[in-house]
């Protein structure tokens, strides 16, 4: 039986574990006692798995400084990795500063489409710069084991209702509130909703043509959204445990348990 290592390369060394998996990525891969990775590892009859990243990061930090180097590091040390899963392109589209200022109009007030919200060449753009890093952290997976397959993944389809954590603001209601998005039918629908599903559809898109060009690298794109009802989201970006386990179940369960031949 192995343990989950979150940034924590010290122990890790100290354990004289082999890893099995890798994983880079944001907070459904670090998020406080409710994260994607801990049904993960029971899943796969509890390998030894090293996270890096945080809980916030965004696509563009994690393909780059400590958190790269630290990643390549890691593919260098324990050859026995057979599996890495990255989680990356949420935080990059959601929140105060993004989904507001760079991919939403100023006054939506008057919209009734979810084309009519977004400003020019977005979300394109803002997905380019995801894809460009995922490029970099794929690269750098084949640099060093062009074998080991990749798992990447397109969240699911959030509900805009304000729900955050503690201290934090929201990262789907309040950006949309300050660019006026109309109201009618939200959360669980009317144009909030609508304009949510488009963006977790243009990031899938995005990656499932991200796939092909990175070849001969194993690479696939676990399909998890749709897979979650209502009552299993825990706030605007993070499953309940529950959720988590039913993705786990539902999506990554079967290609990770493929890539580590179990």
């Amino acid at each position: 039986m192995g343990h989950i290592f979150w940034n924590d390369s010290s122990r890790l060394f100290d354990s004289g574990e082999q890893v099995e998996v890798l994983a880079l990525g944001d907070s459904w891969f670090h998020y406080p006692f409710n994260n994607l990775i801990t049904p993960l590892y029971n899943a796969l009859e509890q390998p030894t798995i090293y996270v890096i990243g945080e809980s916030g990061a965004r696509a563009d930090e994690l393909c780059a400084g400590s958190w790269l180097t630290n990643f390549r590091k890691m593919l260098v040390a324990f050859p026995q990795i057979r599996l890495v899963c990255i989680s990356a392109g949420g935080n990059d589209f959601a929140g105060i500063g993004d989904l507001d200022d760079k991919i939403l109009q100023a006054d939506c007030s008057a919209a009734t489409t979810v084309a009519a919200c977004y400003r020019p060449l977005q979300p394109q753009a803002v997905f380019s710069t995801v894809e460009h890093a995922y490029r970099i952290i794929l690269a750098t997976v084949a640099a060093v084991r062009p074998d080991v397959t990749v798992l990447v993944h397109n969240y699911d389809y959030a509900i805009p209702d304000g729900r955050t954590l503690a201290g934090l603001k929201s990262w789907l209601k309040l950006p949309m509130d300050n660019d006026r998005v109309p109201t009618p039918g939200s959360p669980l629908g009317g144009l909030r909703r609508e304009i949510v599903s488009d963006l977790i559809d243009n990031f899938t898109l995005s990656l499932d043509a991200l796939i092909p060009a990175v070849a001969p690298q194993p690479v696939a794109l676990v399909w998890s959204a749709g897979t979650l009802s209502p009552a299993q989201w825990a706030n605007e970006l993070h499953p309940t445990p529950r959720g988590f386990e039913k993705i786990v179940a539902d999506c990554w369960s079967g290609p990770a348990r493929t890539a580590l031949a179990l």
